[in-house]
């Protein structure tokens, strides 16, 4: 019997050892389990953060879009060229606009003389121009008239 009781001894310290070595090793596993689990964790906030960021980025560029147009807009009509390109059209069309008159009126009236009346328009150009020089001077240059003045 006290072969027996010394076996039954030996297994039960073989079935301890056992359930202490998987007992450790569950623990490792576990804790193992734990440390991906809270780098996981870590990584989700960091991404969270990041897309949270992201998105106020995307925010603020949607809301530059909305008004970027109206922006564009206004700055070039501040810029150099916008005022360049303003007085060149509008002289181009201008001068469009006295050659068609003029073939206009001459077409429509033959007795016109086409080298005289370019001849008349030439001189009317030069009163206009030393007008306006006058003009200049007597107020200082321009935009510089008188509030209420019809000379505009």
């Amino acid at each position: 019997m006290l072969v027996m009781e010394e076996k039954v001894l030996h297994d039960l310290e073989k079935f301890e050892k056992r359930a202490a070595d998987r007992d450790r090793d569950k623990k490792k596993a576990v804790a193992e389990v734990q440390s991906l689990l809270d780098k996981a964790i870590a990584e989700s906030k960091k991404k969270d953060n990041e897309n949270a960021y992201l998105q106020k980025e995307v925010d603020q560029l949607r809301k530059k879009l909305e008004t970027a147009d109206d922006e564009a807009i206004a700055g070039y009509k501040m810029s150099a060229e916008y005022k360049s390109n303003l007085h060149m059209y509008g002289a181009e069309s201008l001068k469009a606009t006295i050659k068609m008159t003029t073939e206009w009126l001459v077409d429509d009236h033959s007795e016109i003389d086409q080298d005289e009346f370019d001849k008349y328009l030439r001189k009317r150009r030069a009163v206009d121009l030393a007008a306006q020089k006058v003009k200049m001077t007597n107020y200082g240059g321009v935009g510089s008239q008188p509030a209420g003045s019809l000379d505009n």
